[in-house]
């Protein structure tokens, strides 16, 4: 056991420190990538983008402000006036919603105010938005005019009325989510494309230790064959579970809307993460050298992003590349997150990530099995 720790502990060591640029931009690309195709398609995660300019900062701004926030589906953030136009000019928000100076003044000595909203023209964001903030406007207004100026009053029963008044918005209706759900699927897909390319990065350590010799030297210390491929595969495994974290985060810091919680995300990700070691291990087994490895490993890497659903919705694939996809286990990790957006949870897919674990078990033996046999014929040699 002391053995293995040590490898995995060199191991990870070679694979971060020997190029820490290079392994840090390949953690963050995927989550650059998303950042990008963000930009550029103009996707909004599903939220609605709602910026704040709160110059009042008393507690009736804070009641109507807080009516917003209450509803699911709305991604409230402060802005400042003279940003408001740039940031609809890219697309950043969809409403601002601004309140003036001395704005609970003017109400409780009975002047009325009206909260100004700004939104894209003939925009039904905007019409909801100015539907919510009447309503609420209506109730306080009612309140300020039955305290008659008595500020005490006033506030006492403000109170309850923020105390009572919960509003919540649920999205029910799937059919809704349906293109918002396809575009965050595209990109899990990217993530998932990363951690296969990255278990099979790891797998060439043992070419590279093969042509720098290391790989002879270890064998004479006193290390068992089974307690190296152990720790490189353990060692490639945490390799790639940083790839899932940094992926997971990624999205949950754009506001992408996947639909699942970001750890039933981790799970999934986690357990195909053992497809993509398991994979590099078999394509090096059946491979000479690291050339003949990576052209193995590319072309099972694209088979199973492009066919398994990553890139292109199940729905829209012709009957027999549909048919196809059962094979990939990349299929049975899409298949988990649409179940999942649909209702599921990890206990009703259980037979979806069986069958992704049965992949990965299927490439570890065999590529086990192959590489225990050139060892022998090393070990004579």
């Amino acid at each position: 056991m002391k053995n293995i720790l040590i490898l995995i502990k060199n191991n990870l060591k070679v694979s971060i420190l020997k190029k820490p640029v290079g392994f840090i931009v390949s953690l963050i690309a995927p989550v650059l990538i998303l950042f990008i195709m963000l930009k550029i398609i103009n996707f909004n995660s599903g939220y609605i983008n709602i910026g704040i300019i709160d110059n009042d900062n008393s507690k009736t701004s804070s009641t109507i402000l807080n009516s917003i926030k209450n509803y699911e589906g709305f991604n409230i953030r402060e802005v400042k006036k003279e940003d408001k136009k740039n940031l609809f000019a890219e697309n950043s928000i969809n409403a601002v919603i601004e309140i003036d100076s001395n704005f609970e003044e003017n109400l409780i000595n009975g002047d009325t105010d009206l909260v100004k909203l700004t939104s894209v023209e003939n925009d039904d964001i905007g019409t909801l938005i100015k539907t919510i903030i009447n309503e609420q406007m209506i109730n306080i207004n009612n309140i300020s005019m039955a305290a008659e100026g008595n500020k005490d009053v006033y506030y006492k029963a403000l109170n309850n009325y923020s105390n009572d008044s919960y509003l919540e918005i649920k999205k029910e209706n799937l059919n809704d989510l349906y293109e918002e759900y396809t575009f965050s699927q595209i990109f899990v897909g990217f993530i998932i494309m990363f951690m296969l390319i990255r278990g099979m990065t790891t797998s060439y350590r043992v070419f590279n230790e093969k042509e720098e010799n290391v790989y002879t030297r270890i064998f004479m210390a006193p290390i068992k064959t089974y307690e190296y491929y152990l720790a490189d595969i353990i060692s490639g495994y945490l390799s790639i579970l940083m790839q899932v974290i940094f992926g997971v985060l990624g999205i949950k810091f754009l506001n992408i809307n996947v639909g699942i919680s970001s750890f039933e995300l981790f799970i999934i990700l986690s357990l195909l993460g053992l497809v993509s070691i398991s994979l590099g291990v078999c394509c090096r087994a059946f491979s000479k050298s690291k050339n003949d490895a990576s052209n193995i490993f590319n072309f099972a890497n694209m088979l199973m992003v492009m066919v398994g659903g990553a890139f292109v919705p199940i729905d829209l694939m012709p009957p027999i590349i549909e048919k196809i996809s059962y094979f990939t286990p990349v299929r049975w990790a899409m298949e988990s997150i649409i179940a999942i957006q649909q209702g599921s949870n990890l206990t009703n897919i259980y037979k979806y990530l069986g069958i992704i674990v049965l992949f990965a078990v299927a490439f570890f033996v065999v590529g086990i099995y192959k590489t225990s046999k050139e060892e022998k014929i090393f070990m004579i040699n």
